[in-house]
């Protein structure tokens, strides 16, 4: 004979009170996957801050006013150049020059560079040696009266011209002057009111082509004079 299962159910007397459901585990782990789960992606996708950029302020230069009082220019305040726009010359062909006076200080100053000053020198030889013969300047028929006062601002620079014609000059600018010979020649640009206020030089060839020799005429042959007869004369 099989008994019946015992039942664990039974009846509670009045003063017990039921006992609480049992926690249900598997859900409350799977919840707790989930949550860090998503802390954990929003900490990867999260947009971060981007760095401050830090840059350095630079001063724009201060406006030169020409009210304001200027010292005279050095010779190292002064960046003198000349640039020629060819370096081999040809008689009938003139050099131009370009001269340019920069001013590299980091203030203004006042020069004076008429065309009798800020004068362009060609030598026959190398520039500064004592061997070297000054055959042209720029200043040589320059008008000695002309006024030319610059005020340079830090970074300003004044640009001429000169033009030489391969020709010989003499102050005062007397013509006549001998012809160049063929050789080295160099020039160089210095400012006379500044002293030490000089460019570098530049090196010139100067050529002269060789004439080209006329043709020699052909020599046209004389006919020999017949000769005469020989025989007896009638």
């Amino acid at each position: 004979m099989v008994s019946a299962p015992e039942r664990t159910d039974r009846s509670l007397g009045p003063d017990e009170v039921p006992a609480a459901p049992r926690p249900r585990r598997g859900r409350a782990i799977a919840v707790l996957v989930v949550l860090a789960l998503g802390a954990a992606g929003v900490a990867v996708t999260w947009p971060r801050a981007e760095p401050s950029i830090v840059s350095d302020k630079i001063e724009p230069p201060a406006p030169v006013d020409p009210n304001a009082a200027a010292a005279s220019c050095t010779a190292e305040d002064l960046d003198v150049g000349l640039a020629a726009d060819r370096l081999a010359v040809t008689p009938g062909v003139p050099v131009r020059f370009t001269v340019s006076v920069r001013n590299e200080s980091e203030v203004q100053c006042l020069v004076e560079a008429p065309r009798r000053s800020l004068a362009v020198t060609v030598y026959q030889g190398e520039a500064g040696e004592a061997t070297a013969e000054r055959v042209w300047s720029s200043a040589d028929c320059a008008d000695q009266e002309e006024e030319r006062l610059l005020l340079l601002g830090p970074g300003d620079v004044d640009v001429t011209e000169a033009r030489w014609s391969d020709a010989r000059s003499v102050p005062g600018c007397e013509p006549g002057q001998p012809r160049l010979v063929a050789g080295a020649y160099t020039a160089q640009v210095t400012l006379a009111e500044v002293e030490g206020a000089a460019s570098d030089v530049v090196r010139l060839t100067y050529t002269i082509p060789e004439p080209t020799p006329s043709p020699t005429p052909t020599a046209t042959p004389t006919p020999s004079p017949s000769a005469s007869p020989t025989g007896p004369t009638p």
